[in-house]
């Protein structure tokens, strides 16, 4: 195998970028002659705007005013479908991972979530403008497929989203419905014997076209990169959009998806690992289960209602509403955490089962103007949210030394140890409710922009006891957002905000006890500034923030389990984004101090410094390359140790259109590392970085 070490190879890149951002006067000029004064568009999936990876006049979801992230004194991102398709994310986590501000995949190659920190802080998961993830090992990963956007509100966002955590809102937006009749089918062969199948069509229904559909499909039967783990699944998300006046729009969609595979991270010792074993480092590729036993099989089911109607000019009423029911079934090995290495390569395993439930109901409904008040103009919204979600936990069992013994270096299978599953127990269920009202308003004074808002929140958590009396806590709580812009004539708009957070967590702490987890709250300052070129080719934005968070979820002592601390995080990042006529090229870069707050050491399983450097080039009128630089900062465990080297990574694209026709080779971890990424603490467990990824894709769209 490998000794990890330690790499800094990054340290070149703001210079060759500096290279290409300031090209000769010449390149300049003949640039500017040529632009375009390009205007605000909406994302869109299958066609590429005008902006490319130019985000700040576009609108996103994720901040409810219908305003240009350009405008807004808070800072956001906008991940498209192209920059998806091009740098040839899989799913939501690849997605983040040349965005400024976020560390995305702390957690490694997994197939259980899509991880990823804001600001060194774990964001609210949501989908279409409503929370989706609650609790652990309960859901599917949303397939990034059936997505027309990722969208990343950075900072606290409880004032338009009760549910939001400090680090802010990870917000996709699905797929619906358009006007225009189009399609595409989609084929995919990778590494790790990965085969899928997708398709995406829609178009109006009707010759009126008041009635428009569409169906987005895939299917998937893939190996990972640790052996007998599989990722199999589907996903079918119809859509109908029905218009019966100009003014008024519903809109139904059904996300369905099942996955049946095995857990990914095995949870392998620190001795073989990130430090040399008896016989040298365990490969990444290591299962330490039963391979006709361990299972990780999950489904959803998601319905969502869309209700638009506008009353004039200046008026207009949303809602949104999302009822789902998940499930997951765990059938897991996992090495012992703490555990012994003998000399001869033996470890003891753990055993757990679980069966888990989830049902969820999210509404959000609300009234936005837009209007003139003597020089002031406003945009203003006025919402009513409410969620209910249920954890539902039986069937489980957790015996730290009951799967038998494994030898890392030469596993053999067939030792189920099925005394240990003698006695499995239903475990007390969990309820969160919360109702949240709202008010922001957005007002535009000349060139000032003064942005602010209030929410006030009632919200119970209840403990469903197995046995014994149920338990209820009460919560209710105040949080606001206000910030101040200045946007000069030059493109470039300075400003500061202040923000709070508030966000409720069910499920429990994964321990004996099942104790219920307290809501995370929090607050931050920001100051940033925002730069968009008067041709719109270039477009800065860079910001420091300084946090403050209580009951913090951290990685507990073992696989499930979590704890609750407090967080002390300031930094700064930097984005930057320029095209020409047939290159494009964004720069991303991340530091972080972030604390634990009781004890004043550094935070687990966060690179307080991570870059980012992503390319791509059009040649002639059929081929484009793309190319890219990952750099993810030294972390450490928990309590400071061990230190996991830092890591620099490669990735590519190559494509070629012709007719109708899309062909493409995208490639991550172009070099195959054997990384790292993360360990729980000193002499506990640890997990491998995603390994070289390549997958060969054709597109035919019509």
């Amino acid at each position: 195998m490998y000794p990890p070490v330690q790499k800094n190879r990054l340290f070149c890149a703001p210079a060759v970028l500096a290279m290409f951002v300031f090209a000769n006067p010449a390149m300049a000029e003949e640039t500017e002659e040529k632009s375009l004064d390009l205007p605000t568009v909406e994302v869109t999936s299958t066609t590429s705007d005008g902006l490319g990876y130019i985000e700040l006049e576009k609108e996103p979801v994720v901040g409810k005013l219908n305003v240009p992230i350009m405008d807004q004194p808070f800072s956001m991102s906008i991940i498209d479908d192209d920059f998806i398709k091009d740098t040839g994310a899989k799913n939501i986590q690849d997605a983040l991972q040349y965005t400024s501000g976020v560390y995305s995949g702390a957690f490694g190659a997994d197939t259980r979530i899509d991880s990823a920190k804001v600001r060194g802080i774990s964001p609210g998961l949501y989908l279409d403008g409503l929370r989706q993830l609650y609790g652990s090992y309960n859901s599917v990963r949303t397939n990034v497929y059936a997505l027309e956007s990722i969208e990343v509100l950075k900072g606290p966002s409880s004032m338009l989203y009760g549910q939001g955590d400090l680090g802010g809102v990870i917000n996709s937006v699905s797929k619906l419905p358009k006007a225009e009749q189009q399609g595409e089918i989609w084929g995919q062969y990778g590494s790790h014997n990965r085969k899928q199948i997708a398709f995406d069509v829609t178009g109006p229904a009707t010759d009126d076209g008041k009635l428009l559909y569409r169906v987005v499909g895939l299917q998937r039967d893939a190996d990972t990169q640790v052996d007998h783990v599989e990722d199999d699944g589907y996903m079918i998300a119809p859509s109908i959009t029905w218009k019966p006046t100009e003014d008024t729009t519903f809109s139904f969609l059904l996300n369905r998806q099942e996955t049946r595979g095995q857990v990914s991270a095995q949870f392998l010792p620190q001795t073989g690992t990130l430090d040399r074993g008896p016989f040298g480092y365990v490969g990444s590729e290591t299962f330490v289960g039963e391979p006709d036993w361990d299972r990780y099989d999950r489904e959803k089911t998601e319905l969502t209602f869309f209700f638009d109607h506008k009353f004039n000019d200046s008026w207009s009423f949303s809602t949104t509403a999302r009822y789902t029911e998940s499930s997951t079934k765990t059938r897991e090995h996992w090495a012992q955490v703490g555990g012994v290495v003998s000399p001869e390569g033996n470890i003891a395993r753990s055993i757990h089962t679980a069966d888990r439930q989830t049902r969820i109901f999210n509404l959000d409904t609300r009234l936005s103007g837009v209007f003139d008040l003597g020089i002031t103009r406003h945009n203003l919204v006025i919402g009513w949210d409410r969620q209910d979600a249920l954890w539902e936990e039986e069937n489980y069992i957790s015996n730290s030394t009951g799967g038998g013994i494994i030898n890392l270096y030469d596993p053999q299978y067939g030792n189920l140890n099925t005394a240990a599953l003698a006695n499995p127990v239903d475990r007390d269920d969990n309820e969160i409710q919360q109702v949240g009202l709202y008010l922001a308003d957005h007002i535009e004074i000349g060139k000032v922009v003064l942005s602010a808002g209030l929410r006030r929140d009632f919200a119970k958590n209840r403990k469903l006891a197995v046995t014994g009396p149920n338990t209820t806590s009460d919560e209710q709580e105040t949080t606001g957002r206000i910030g101040l812009m200045y946007r000069f004539d030059n493109g470039l708009s300075p400003y500061i905000s202040y923000a709070e957070a508030f966000s409720m967590n069910l499920g429990t702490d994964g321990t004996s006890a099942a104790n219920t987890l307290k809501p995370t709250t929090g607050e931050q300052e920001e100051i940033g500034i925002k730069y968009l070129s008067p041709d719109k080719t270039l477009a800065v934005t860079m910001a420091y923030f300084d946090i403050t968070e209580t009951n913090r979820i951290v990685q507990g002592q073992t696989p499930g389990g979590v704890e609750q601390v407090g967080a002390v995080i300031d930094g700064w990042e930097l984005q930057i984004n320029k095209r020409w006529q047939n290159f494009e090229t964004q720069f991303a870069y991340t530091d972080l101090n972030a604390k634990n707050d009781n004890t004043g050491d550094r935070l687990s399983a966060l690179a307080e410094k991570t870059g980012s450097w992503w390319n791509k080039l059009y040649l002639g009128n059929h081929w484009r390359v793309g190319a890219g630089i990952r750099y993810i900062g030294d972390v450490v465990g928990g309590g400071a140790a061990p230190e996991i080297p830092s890591e620099t990574l490669y990735d590519a694209m190559i494509g070629y259109a012709v007719g109708d026709w899309d062909f493409t080779v995208d490639a991550k971890n172009l070099t195959d590392e054997e990384f790292i990424s993360w360990c729980r603490g000193e002499g506990f467990d640890c997990g491998y970085g995603e390994r070289r990824s390549v997958a060969a894709n054709v597109r035919y769209s019509f």
